[in-house]
């Protein structure tokens, strides 16, 4: 009677622990309802970019130990009050929560709004970037992320998919015929008010030139030398040649073909850009061209001294000779479209994960970004 007891505990022992195991192999879920489901992977995805994210504000204060990954001497920065870009002050490990959530919520409103908009990926293309996923898996991620309880599905859904599903659902709503489309008259008018066109190039005014050892054995360090009086002069009355004759409506390619002929220069000398030029910029080709009208042309010097002097010639082209290209839906309209409306969208998905009252399943209480710092 003993010896059955003895084999009776060890069966129910047995089938207690394969109970267990088939729950811990069974697939979990950050939310799942209807058509929907997001893999518990997804959201340690996205936990595991939040913790980065959160570290790197952490880093910015002096109680940081970089080397110990450690504040005010042996607390983890987890604990630690910080700042986000947005000015959003927290305890580190509850903002990184809280992001968590955040994102996983919007996943789930671009899951919705996706399908309600009918949006639908090219299988073929998905196919073939996730080749391209699998090897970047392979070889960089799947050790690390497995360790987490991040699948290769997970890993492909959150870095490609959900993205991907987001760009879709954004240009069927501001598309045409969408629910809040732009029309071609209100993108023109935002591309020509906000953008600018501009192309320039340079010229050093100075010369390199590498001294050699007194024996002539080996090269020692080369050091700049200013050009002289009348190769400068002769610069600056080319390249303000080259600005009047565009300030005058002359072809930037004609001029840029005379410079690199009388100069031989072989390869494209060229920068050029189509561009919201920040209103804040420090860069000072970048705040002259912000001054400059359409159609003007001007020349610059940069430099501290005259050993690193260049000179610039700089053009504004009409922002209208860009209007077809940055409006049409095969070029470049999709542009313009985000930086128009991207704001705007993520505003919506915001409201929209509110309307949708999303409540995430149990199974994300399971994880939290202490995991990240206990697997070091």
């Amino acid at each position: 009677m003993k010896n059955f007891s003895k084999i009776l505990c060890v069966v129910l022992a047995l089938i207690m622990a394969l109970s267990v195991a088939s729950c811990s192999f069974s697939k979990q879920y950050a939310y799942q309802k209807d058509d929907i489901e997001v893999p518990i992977g997804v959201y340690i995805y996205y936990l595991y970019n939040a913790y980065n994210s959160a570290q790197s504000y952490a880093q910015q204060s002096d109680l940081y130990d970089s080397e110990t990954g450690k504040y005010d001497g042996k607390k983890s920065f987890l604990k630690m009050e910080i700042t986000d870009d947005d000015g959003e002050t927290a305890v580190a490990e509850d903002w990184i929560k809280n992001k968590t959530e955040e994102r996983i919520k919007e996943a789930v409103a671009i899951y919705t709004k996706f399908n309600d908009l009918g949006c639908t990926i090219d299988q073929t293309e998905i196919d073939s970037t996730k080749t391209y996923y699998q090897s970047y898996w392979d070889q960089s991620y799947s050790e690390q992320f497995e360790a987490y309880g991040v699948s290769f599905d997970s890993f492909f859904e959150a870095g490609y998919m959900i993205p991907v599903m987001e760009n879709e659902a954004f240009k069927a709503e501001y598309g045409t015929d969408g629910p809040s489309a732009v029309s071609d008259e209100d993108l023109t008018a935002y591309f020509t008010e906000n953008y600018t066109s501009y192309k320039y190039f340079s010229a050093n005014l100075y010369t390199t030139e590498t001294a050699e050892s007194e024996d002539g054995s080996e090269e020692t360090a080369s050091e700049n030398v200013a050009l002289s009086e009348d190769e400068i002069a002769a610069y600056q009355k080319d390249f303000e040649s080259y600005a009047s004759t565009l300030s005058e409506g002359g072809s930037f390619d004609d001029v840029k073909k005379e410079y690199m002929e009388k100069y031989e220069i072989t390869d494209d000398p060229v920068t050029e850009s189509v561009e919201i030029i920040d209103e804040d910029t420090e860069d000072e080709i970048l705040k002259t061209i912000k001054g400059m009208k359409d159609g003007q042309a001007m020349t610059m010097e940069i430099g501290d001294d005259d050993t690193s002097k260049q000179l610039y010639l700089i053009y504004r082209e009409p922002i209208k000779d860009q209007v077809e290209k940055y409006t049409d839906p095969e070029q470049e309209k999709d542009t313009v479209l985000s930086s128009m409306k991207g704001e705007d969208f993520e505003e919506l998905l915001k409201n929209f994960a509110d309307e949708l009252n999303i409540t995430l399943s149990s199974a994300c209480s399971s994880y939290n970004p202490s995991m990240f710092e206990e697997s070091k």
